[in-house]
């Protein structure tokens, strides 16, 4: 848990110097809620959630999100991330961004092993907790100035169960 600690500690230390900097942007105060869906390799299924973002400046975002990773191979997982997104525009309109993602997680992940034999027969279901961090990276696209579009890849690192992420998201910006 000592490590876990250390990457809280650093994570705060960065989100804290860098809001200074960006106080005075013209791009804070942006926010954009939304849903995504997509794929989990952890269990090879679905995944799907909500999302909110918080623009506190040009390149800096704040991008909570809670979603479900639906069972197959007896797994199935509740996730809550806090993700960090550094948008950088590709254009100079910046209707085409790109971001990495940096940021925590936790997960509540269900275990069933399914009883084949008899129906009446208990099923074995296992339930436990995961902190980790989260690793990716992003390219969005505003399709008008209400509507994002964005595509993204993220790992998520837990203990015993770690995941990729690959998912398509749509969102409303105000």
């Amino acid at each position: 848990m000592t490590g876990f600690k250390s990457i809280l500690i650093l994570f705060i230390i960065v989100i804290t110097a860098a809001l200074p900097s960006v106080a005075a942007d013209s791009y804070r105060g942006e926010k954009t809620m939304g849903i995504y869906g997509g794929y989990t390799t952890r269990n090879s299924s679905a995944t799907a959630g909500i999302f909110f973002q918080y623009r506190f400046g040009k390149y800096l975002r704040i991008a909570p999100s809670a979603g479900y990773d639906f069972r197959n191979e007896g797994e199935d997982a509740f996730n809550i991330d806090l993700d960090i997104h550094v948008p950088v525009a590709l254009n100079s309109g910046a209707s085409v961004n790109i971001y990495p993602i940096a940021g925590l997680g936790y997960a509540n992940i269900s275990r069933r092993e399914d009883s084949r034999i008899a129906r009446s027969s208990s099923d074995s279901r296992q339930s436990f907790d995961r902190f980790g961090v989260n690793l990716g990276g992003g390219l969005e696209y505003f399709a008008s100035p209400t509507l994002r579009l964005a595509l993204e890849g993220k790992w998520r690192g837990r203990h015993d169960y770690p995941t990729g992420i690959f998912s398509v998201s749509i969102g409303y910006r105000f």
